[in-house]
């Protein structure tokens, strides 16, 4: 793997020298036709890597794990650096790595090695148990990737605050430039139900809408329940915090993302790929295994399940805020935390014997409460993935244990140093979980700190 740690180290050279000599990569310039333009060619161009891999070493080379693993590490160290980092928008290279040059390559990179990939099974497809669910991952993370970089660009986000009584169709960008929308909205009542030691436990703004075509909607919109109209999301963001229940002011959030079906078809396809590979690893280990084995597992599974039970039983006794009302909190809790208690066991039972089927029931989990998680953030915040601290370090977390997979698969493998990526990465997963809260790149900055009465 010498080889592929030294193609990343160049590629990080090469992204400083962009940075110096371009400056920060300018995403608004990629907006539809551009990043439609950029999307022919980057799979043109995988598609000419794999179609002359067999004449160019290098090319082959980039289509296998010894070339996975490395870039995986690459992307772990820089997400890393971005989780330590405080994301703002004035500061240095490294407070805005969304537009720093070397982590935006290395990202690339790993979607051609993905790429490859894809294009190698699909020529060498064998068995639909082996198969659909290595092909649902590794396309659905492609197409998730590609399509949410790349259609960036062209999501529009703006804030509106509405009054009750009066008409409001301006709307405010993250730069503080006033545009028109395609429709106007009418404040008819904002509504505010509070818990006994008042604090919120439900806001949501009743909305009378007219389109420029003269079609009229009524419609309440509240945290977790938005709005559709005319390709836009509206989402209830904030209201006059001063006034509460009194208060005549709403503000919301419109969100219009067309690359959206894109980003979707690849979540869901990830969604399949990691439910059937954990029936698979399931079923094989219980149907292979002795029945002191299977009780073993069976043991194990119920540990893990009544651990998630009774943590997701302790936020049920507390007062909720109105974003953790959401018919996708039990399923994104519940889920993590089975994964982190079977991943917890796995990093024990690893001290002496690597036990790879429990680690992919746990990534497969762990895959499971991660696009829970995007999908619940899209209804409540307009947004699946913002790289908030806590998704940053679900997303280390996440290419750790991938880590350890891709390099479990080659022939040559240490066990050491296999063992040793399964504890660094259970040591990422604690910063992830509870880490974050100490860190002071975290601090006021992430919507995944609540507080419970």
């Amino acid at each position: 793997m010498k080889e592929g740690f030294a193609m990343g180290g160049a590629l990080v050279m090469a992204g400083l020298l962009l940075q110096l000599g371009f400056g920060p990569v300018d995403w608004s310039a990629y907006s539809w036709p551009v990043n439609g333009i950029v999307l022919a060619v980057f799979l043109s161009v995988i598609a000419m890597i794999y179609q002359l891999r067999k004449r160019v070493a290098v090319l082959q080379f980039l289509g296998t794990y010894k070339a996975a693993i490395p870039v995986l590490v690459y992307a772990i160290v820089l997400t890393i650096i971005m989780g330590l980092t405080r994301q703002e928008e004035n500061g240095t290279w490294l407070s805005h790595m969304l537009t720093f040059w070397p982590f935006v390559l290395v990202y690339m990179l790993m979607a051609v090695v993905l790429g490859l990939v894809v294009l190698g099974r699909l020529s060498h497809l064998t068995s639909w148990q082996r198969d659909v669910p290595f092909m649902l991952n590794h396309l659905g993370l492609f197409l998730a990737m590609t399509a949410a970089t790349l259609g960036n660009a062209d999501m529009q986000r703006v804030k509106m605050i509405t009054v009750v009584g009066g008409q409001e169709w301006r709307a405010l960008t993250a730069e503080q430039r006033i545009v028109e929308m395609p429709f106007t909205i009418e404040l008819k009542k904002f509504i505010m139900e509070t818990y006994d030691n008042g604090s919120p436990k439900r806001y949501a703004s009743e909305l009378h809408i007219e389109t420029r075509g003269g079609e009229s909607v009524e419609t309440i919109v509240e945290v977790n329940k938005p709005a559709d109209v005319e390709g836009w999301k509206i989402y209830q963001y904030s209201y006059d915090m001063q006034m509460g229940a009194m208060s005549k002011t709403s503000i919301l959030e419109l969100v219009s993302d067309p690359w959206l079906p894109l980003v979707y078809a690849g979540v869901y396809m990830m969604l399949a790929g990691a439910v059937i590979m954990a029936l698979k690893v399931i079923c094989r280990r219980l149907l292979n295994a002795t029945a002191k084995a299977r009780w073993i597992y069976f043991g194990i599974f119920l540990f893990a399940a009544t651990f998630a039970y009774f943590f997701f039983s302790s936020y049920n006794t507390k007062t909720l805020v109105p974003a953790l009302q959401s018919p996708w909190f039990a399923p994104h809790v519940f889920v993590y935390i089975f994964a982190y208690s079977l991943l917890a066991i796995a990093a024990v039972v690893a001290a002496w014997k690597l036990i790879d089927d429990l680690v992919y029931v746990s990534l497969a989990f762990m895959t499971i409460g991660m696009l829970f998680g995007a999908l619940w953030a899209k209804e409540a915040w307009g947004h699946y993935w913002s790289w908030d601290p806590k998704e940053t370090w679900a997303a280390i977390t996440w290419f750790a244990y991938l880590l350890y997979v891709h390099y479990r698969q080659l022939p040559t493998h240490k066990p050491k140093l296999a063992l040793c990526v399964l504890i660094i990465s259970f040591v990422l997963l604690q910063m992830c979980w509870w880490g974050i809260n100490y860190l002071p790149s975290a601090q006021g900055s992430s919507v995944h700190v609540y507080s419970r009465e």
